[in-house]
C-alpha cells in the first residue's frame, strides 16, 4: 500500500473519530488524544513497574506502602494514600495556575504518577465494596 493511500486513510478515519486501524495489514500510528493517551498510560504503566518494588518492600501487597505509613502516623491507609495522592495533584494544579512554576519533578511523571495513584485509590475503594468497611471520615 503506497503511503500517500495511507495517509488518505488516516485522515479519514481521525475525521470520523477513529485514530488508528487495522487495515490490510497495515496499523496506522495513533495521532492526537489518543496518541497523547497511549503514551500517558505507557508512562504510568512503566513508573508503577520500576517503583513497586521498594514501595511494597517485594511483599505482595500493592497496598503495603500505605498500610505502613498508616501504622506509623496514627491515620487510615486511604488516609495514607489520599496524602500521596494530593502531592501529584497539588503540582499539577500549581502548574495550571502558573505554567511557567519551576516543578520539583517532570510533570509528564506527575501526570502519570496521580493515574497509578488512582488505581490503587480504586483498588481500595473496590476491597471496601466487597468488605464492606466504613473509615474515619476525613476533616475535609
Amino acid at each position: 500500500m503506497s503511503k500517500n493511500k495511507d495517509r488518505t486513510l488516516n485522515d479519514f478515519f481521525h475525521s470520523v473519530g477513529v485514530n488508528y486501524t487495522y487495515y490490510y495489514g497495515t496499523t496506522l500510528p495513533a495521532t492526537g488524544y489518543e496518541r497523547s493517551k497511549q503514551d500517558l498510560l505507557k508512562l504510568a504503566e512503566e513508573i508503577e513497574e520500576s517503583k513497586s518494588p521498594a514501595y511494597t518492600q517485594d511483599d505482595n501487597d500493592v497496598l503495603y506502602n500505605f498500610k505502613q505509613a498508616a501504622k506509623m502516623n496514627g491515620i487510615t491507609s486511604k488516609q495514607a494514600w489520599g496524602v500521596h495522592l494530593y502531592k501529584h495533584i497539588s503540582a499539577l494544579l500549581s502548574y495550571a495556575k502558573d505554567p511557567e512554576i519551576e516543578q520539583a519533578e517532570e510533570l509528564d511523571e506527575r501526570f502519570a504518577d496521580a493515574i497509578n495513584y488512582l488505581k490503587l485509590g480504586y483498588y481500595m475503594y473496590q476491597k471496601d465494596k466487597e468488605s464492606n468497611i466504613n473509615q474515619k471520615k476525613l476533616p475535609f
